[in-house]
This record gives structure tokens, C-alpha cells and sequence, in this order.
């Protein structure tokens, strides 16, 4: 690893955790509880002058009694303690990067507090060590069970997702709501960056960028100072990754809230939308369509155009699908079904089913058994015009999801096309859902989310299109 590369925070091979703690209230024990219970083969070394042993490791009263080797440093006593432990860290010179959880610096919005601010950069810069915070929880990376924050400790299922983010409470929340899919959505690496007073987001944006790990980027955005660095940088990012970001400040009262939270001057929300639009970010308008787009772009292709059929048992939610689509100023149609295409669906459909009408829209009735659902949607996937499916289905009791799922997952269909499913609702078909997620087929709570799902793709693949051009 090269010298001040966030390799050092990502992937170390040693970690001392200054503030270790036996006190479940406190963060060095949660620190030092996620190190060592995710499955970290890493050296971890927990540092309090008061304590022999802790959560069966060795304890030190200082970083300069560890004998081996050190890459990162994770500090979690109070700020006023801070600052002789960065000393020492300079003094060692073998420490790479520290992750600072302390709080109590420049966002207090005080002279003490920005002052001690200034002086841990500086004292880092001397020995070329980067810093993640204050004020922050650190770094997740799921390759190696890497955990050095103070969040709930949450499954680590591997995937294509990074996240970062200004606030720790949100970027902990989205791993929360990822946990807590049909099938817990896997991730890959996770950092909050806190007061950014060395490392910030266009340093982990860019990162991210060169991880071959990395297929879908989520960020947590308050405010950034420097607009033309994130252009910049998600421009060249964006080619190969998908770029989310949730951008608060989008009024005045929200933007006075972000400076109150983090210091991060909110600008004006116009700005960063053309900013988004001009280098390849896509927006999205909360946590719950964060997530819902993340696992959408994780396990499906890209829509080669935006003609969408809508397929469904159950004609309420097929017309909340319809509304949501009518909402997007013409970004999505609806798919042409051709003659024969008609004619194959309704010879299979029972007889009351509604066929195209209107074109591209399919409602089955809830008397279409599992089959009936599987042969339609191998029809319109065979459809020329149709450049998604959108599948809704609200199972009646005399047709448990599971079948569903099961006969789906037994046709093996052969298509570049994304498929977009709505089971509804709760736990009547929480494992059928599970049985598709698991086989990267993505669900989705409500119709009206796999359309806002699908739209994201479709904004994904025409900017990648025009950048072609």
C-alpha cells in the first residue's frame, strides 16, 4: 500500500483502539466488540490505561507499549485527550491513518473546539497519516470483517454496494434498512466521514471509484464546498459505477438543519441538481428509495429504452403503478403489446382478465394461479417493444407466494430485461420474497416503488447513452 493511501483505513493489518472500554456505554466497547466479533483476522490491540485485558485481548496503557506494527488508530476518549494520542501516533511512525470518533472539535462551532480541530490535522500532516473525522465512526469493509464503528453491529453479507455519508446516524440507518430486506441486501464498504477534516467525500468518492469491488456508490450528502471537485470526480466515477445520492438542504429549512448538524453550507438546491444531472449522480428523494434503487441496480440489467409493461393480479396496485408513472413527465410509457402477444395472453389469462387496456397494461385477476403468472411474464418479456416488466402481485389465500415464487425461479428466463416484482403484502409473503431476493431477483414493498426503481435505471442508461454520443 502506498504512503496515504485509504487503503490504510480499509484494509489494515493492525488496530489500536484507544478508549477500549469493559463499559457497554461507552464506544470504545462497541469499537472493540464489532472488531472482534465480525470475524476481523486482523492484529487488534485495545488501549486504557486502567484495564489488564479486554474482551479477551491483551490491554495496553499507551500506543507506545504495543510492540508490533500499526496501521490504523481508532481514538474514542474525549476530545480533550485527543491530541497528545495523535503525538504519539507521530511519534511512532509507523501509523498510517486514524479514525477519529472523538467529538468535540470545530462542529461544537467553537474556537476551543476548531482550534484542537486544526492542530490533530496538523499533527497527522507532519508523519503523512490521514484522518477520518472527528466526530465520525469510522469504516466497514465487509472483504475482510472490518467494523471499527460505534452502529449496531449488522450482518455482513457481501455485495457491490459502498456507502458514505455525512451523518453516521444515516449512514448506519440505510445498512439498517439493507439488513432488513426479504434477504439482508449485501454491501461492500461503509464510511462516515464526520467533520472531514482531512479525508472528505470527493477523497472516498474517488476511492470507491478505483475499487474493482465496488459496483453501486450511496452517498449521504449535507453540503460540499468545493462543486467543481464533485463534478469532476463523479464524472469520472460515473462511467463504470452507479453514483445515488441523498441530498438534504433541498429548502431553507432543511439547509438551516444541515448547517446546524454538521457545519456543511447547504447551497442552493437548483445548483445541485444540475451539478447531479451534468456529471452522472442519480437522485434520490429519501432512505427507503435509496435502498430500493441500490438493490435494483445491484441485481438487474439496464433497460435498453423505457417502455415498461405493467403486469399485475391485482388492479388497485396496478393503478397506483400507472399514477406513479403518470408522475414522471413522460420519462417511462407504457410498452406496445403486439397482436399475437395479445392473443397468446388471452388464451392463458383467465377470462375476466383485462388485457391491454391501455396498452402495455395487464391486469391478470386474482384468479391467475402460478402458472398463469409465469407464462405471462415469459410473453411480454418476449415482447419487441417491451423494454421492462413491472410484476405486481398481491396473492389471495388459496394461492400461497411461495408457489409463485417457485415457478418463476423454475422458468429461468433468458432476458436482458429487468424485472421489477411487488409482492403484497408483509409477512404473507416475506418468504416468497426472500426465495426471489436470494436469487437476485429484487422485490419491492409497493407498485409505486418499483416504478420510481425503474425510472432511476432508465435515468442510468440514458446518460450513459448520451455520453456515448
Amino acid at each position: 500500500m502506498k504512503m496515504g493511501s485509504l487503503d490504510y483505513f480499509f484494509y489494515p493489518e493492525s488496530i489500536a483502539v484507544v478508549g477500549a472500554s469493559s463499559d457497554p456505554s461507552k464506544a470504545g466497547y462497541q469499537v472493540l466488540k464489532n472488531l472482534t466479533s465480525m470475524g476481523y483476522a486482523g492484529k487488534v490491540f485495545p488501549v486504557n490505561p486502567r484495564a489488564d485485558e479486554l474482551q479477551g485481548l491483551k490491554c495496553y496503557k499507551d500506543i507506545s507499549e504495543i510492540p508490533d506494527k500499526l496501521d490504523l488508530l481508532v481514538i474514542t476518549v474525549p476530545a480533550k485527550h485527543v491530541l497528545p494520542i495523535v503525538e504519539q501516533a507521530v511519534q511512532r511512525k509507523d501509523i498510517r491513518a486514524i479514525v477519529c470518533v472523538s467529538a468535540g472539535f470545530s462542529e461544537t462551532k467553537t474556537d476551543e473546539g476548531k482550534a484542537m480541530e486544526e492542530k490533530l490535522v496538523a499533527f497527522a500532516q507532519q508523519a503523512d497519516i490521514r484522518v477520518f473525522g472527528p466526530n465520525c465512526t469510522g469504516v466497514i469493509n465487509t472483504a475482510i470483517h472490518l467494523d471499527t464503528t460505534i452502529e449496531p453491529t449488522v450482518e455482513q453479507v457481501k455485495g457491490g454496494i459502498s456507502i458514505f455519508s455525512q451523518s453516521g446516524a444515516m449512514a448506519g440507518s440505510i445498512l439498517l434498512f439493507m439488513e432488513d430486506q426479504p434477504a439482508a441486501l449485501g454491501f461492500n464498504k461503509w464510511a462516515h466521514v464526520g467533520n472531514m477534516c482531512d479525508v472528505n467525500l470527493l477523497d472516498i468518492l474517488d476511492y470507491y471509484g478505483t475499487d474493482p469491488t465496488t459496483k453501486v456508490v450511496c452517498i449521504y450528502m449535507e453540503g460540499i464546498s468545493d462543486g467543481r471537485g464533485l463534478i469532476n470526480t463523479a464524472k469520472k466515477v460515473s462511467k463504470d459505477k452507479v453514483i445515488l445520492a441523498l441530498k438534504v438542504g433541498r429548502n431553507e429549512m432543511g439547509a438551516k438543519a444541515a448547517f446546524s448538524h454538521t457545519g456543511s453550507l447547504a447551497g442552493k438546491d437548483e445548483v445541485y441538481d444540475a451539478a447531479f444531472r451534468k456529471s452522472g449522480i442519480i437522485r434520490v428523494n429519501d432512505l427507503i428509495d435509496m435502498v430500493d434503487t441500490a438493490k435494483a441496480f445491484s441485481m438487474l440489467p439496464l433497460p435498453t429504452n423505457n417502455k415498461v409493461c405493467i403486469l399485475t393480479e391485482a388492479g388497485g396496485p396496478g393503478s397506483m403503478a400507472m399514477d406513479e408513472i403518470g408522475k414522471q413527465n413522460g420519462e417511462l410509457r407504457l410498452a406496445h403489446i403486439s397482436d399475437e402477444g395479445k392473443k397468446k395472453l388471452k388464451a392463458l389469462l383467465p377470462d375476466m382478465a383485462l388485457v391491454c387496456e391501455p396498452d402495455g397494461y395487464i391486469d391478470m385477476t386474482a384468479a391467475a394461479m402460478e402458472q398463469q403468472h409465469a407464462d405471462a411474464l415469459e410473453v411480454v418479456l418476449n415482447e419487441e417493444d417491451v423494454d421492462a416488466v413491472i410484476l405486481i402481485t398481491v396473492p389471495p389465500t388459496f394461492l400461497p407466494p411461495r408457489n409463485i415464487s417457485s415457478e418463476l425461479l423454475a422458468r429461468k428466463y433468458k432476458t436482458n430485461k429487468p424485472i421489477l416484482t411487488c409482492f403484497l403484502a408483509g409477512k404473507w409473503v416475506l418468504e416468497a420474497r426472500r426465495m426471489l431476493e436470494l436469487a437476485s431477483w429484487p422485490t419491492f414493498d409497493t407498485a409505486e416503488q418499483s416504478v420510481r426503481a425503474l425510472l432511476r435505471m432508465w435515468q442510468r442508461a440514458k446518460f450513459l447513452n448520451d455520453s456515448e454520443e
